[in-house]
């Protein structure tokens, strides 16, 4: 069976191989993304070659060798297998879709020393946004879009002529589409408790209906649906693997399924009316981006007072809701864009059968681009930080059980020369999620008997903004790390924070030959505003 509207077209079937191989790359790279976050949220930053930056790089080393081989395949005198159109560059012939697919991945590409650069000098992220992770994550989702147009021009050719294979390898792009859309949400996905009223639906706004729009102009109504079912099907899948290996996991939520069921409910409803009463335009995408706008704020709104706890403002959301809805409506006319030049790459009539004409394709692919753009830019939100703390608003408490990976100090113990250097600079990140947050220090020893003899003698000392701080009051914290090391933290946790900028200092005097020695830490301790 093949899909409607299409006639078949005997080609060769290396364009399906390739693609084969790009999707298959694809989702080992988003399961290293997927194991990344949780590697350093579990056990920090080992080096750049950790198992999930394997996955990441080995993964877009495929799509990669993908496109290229098409390229050569094109060039070398076969373009007339991939369909769609053909961009020369001197006797380079390049098939639109694994030409873009290409370019993303050396988006990709070169961000990874970028990155490197960015966690030697500035430490571990608290958040994924920062320029090196958002630039791999641009590189994806451009590759991952060219990656689509790949498969949509395949529509009825080849080995995807059959219906059921070519909706199946749309579903499958689309999914990673979504992960993107997702995973981009940071903190949001894994704390649910620090989701905001205003910028959380904002990105969800601005992100998610271009890419289920487009899925269900290029493959039918209820394929936003599907795609996002699938995709929280691989989310759990994931849960269940980082739960197995006893990983830091994510939320399963926001359930985007539910949304995207409205959305598709838009088109299907549409889609059943007389055809010659049938409006397949873009008031059509507008309102479908609208109305999955509105229900997601208004699932979330019930989740975070229901299943949460922490209950948005009724003022806070009516506040936000009309550049929410407003973000929408735009982003779901973008996907009415992105899915009518799917379609086009598929068929024989091309863009002027989707937009008019050629000069209307061109108005709205380059409306569409700068509307892209200009959300992107909106998403940039500059923390506002006030005043160092003082001792006393960081309202300390005693804490005798806490994840170690929660203390500030945590950064210190990956940091270069721990812990016998007698000097230790490093860099802390936290997110204000209203828990309380461990800042006291810590020593490690291999043994629970090594780590014993250690804090027998052992003096801990600390200073918040050059303000001491007395220790004495608090208990000693023994916790046991991943690679099998004892460490004994003073057990304090702030219980208060605000957006600022920090300087806590260390001293670890500790007995050794009669001779005490001390290590010295300066650790820039920044809190941010979810």
């Amino acid at each position: 069976m093949r899909p409607a509207g299409t006639t078949a077209v005997v080609t060769g079937s290396f364009p399906a191989v390739a693609i084969a191989v790009a999707i298959v790359s694809g989702a080992a790279g988003m399961v290293g993304v997927y194991l990344d976050t949780a590697w350093h949220r579990t056990v920090g930053r080992d080096s750049f070659f950790i198992l999930p930056h394997v996955f990441i790089y080995c993964g877009g080393l495929g799509v990669l060798g993908a496109a290229l081989t098409s390229v050569a395949r094109a060039t070398l005198g076969r373009a007339e297998d991939f369909g769609g159109p053909i961009l020369r560059l001197r006797r380079l012939r390049l098939p639109l879709g694994f030409a873009v697919t290409a370019l993303g991945i050396f988006v990709i590409m070169a961000a990874a020393p970028v990155d490197a650069w960015w966690h030697a000098t500035f430490g571990k992220d608290v958040l994924i946004w920062s320029p090196p992770h958002l630039q791999l994550h641009l590189g994806a989702g451009v590759a991952a879009i060219g990656l689509l147009f790949a498969v949509a021009a395949q529509r009825g050719r080849g080995a995807l002529a059959s219906a059921w294979l070519w909706r199946g390898a749309m579903l499958a792009v689309l999914v990673d589409l979504v992960h993107r859309g997702h995973f981009i949400l940071a903190h949001y996905t894994m704390l649910s408790h620090a989701r905001t009223p205003d910028l959380y639906p904002f990105l969800v706004a601005l992100l998610v209906p271009v890419v289920l729009v487009a899925a269900a102009r290029a493959v039918g109504p209820w394929a936003p649906t599907l795609a996002c079912l699938l995709f929280l099907g691989v989310t759990w899948l994931m849960d269940v693997m980082l739960r197995a290996i006893e990983f830091d996991r994510y939320t399963l939520t926001p359930i985007l399924a539910l949304p995207a069921a409205v959305l598709s409910l838009a088109f299907w409803g549409e889609e059943r009316q007389p055809a010659r009463s049938r409006r397949d335009g873009a008031w059509l995408s507008v309102a479908a981006g609208v109305a999955f706008t509105i229900a997601f704020v208004t699932m979330e709104f019930v989740w975070m007072g229901w299943a949460v706890g922490r209950p948005w403002a009724t003022e806070r959301v009516l506040a936000a809701l009309p550049l929410v809805l407003v973000t929408g409506a735009l982003s779901g006319w973008v996907g009415w864009v992105l899915g009518g030049f799917l379609r086009a790459v598929g068929s024989a009539s091309g863009a002027v059968a989707e937009f008019g004409s050629r000069w209307r394709a061109r108005v709205a692919a380059i409306v569409a681009i700068v509307l892209a753009l200009v959300g992107l830019a909106a998403t940039y939100r500059p923390q506002r930080y006030g005043p160092p703390m003082l001792v006393d608003e960081l309202k300390l408490v005693p804490f005798s059980a806490f994840p170690y990976q929660e203390a500030i100090f945590w950064n210190v113990v990956l940091a270069e020369g721990w812990p016998f250097a007698p000097r230790i600079d490093a860099r802390s990140e936290g997110i204000i999620d209203g828990l309380p947050v461990p800042v006291g220090p810590a020593w490690c020893a291999p043994t629970e008997a090594a780590l014993t003899t250690a804090v027998a003698g052992a003096r801990f000392g600390v200073e918040v903004n050059g303000t001491p701080v007395d220790l004495a009051p608090y208990p000693l914290v023994r916790l046991r790390l991943r690679d099998g090391s004892h460490c004994a933290w003073v057990g304090v946790a702030s219980a208060f924070q605000r957006a600022s900028q920090n300087r806590f200092v260390y001293t670890i005097e500790r007995p050794a030959l009669g001779v005490p020695l001390t290590t010295r830490v300066e650790l820039g301790v920044t809190f941010k505003d979810p």
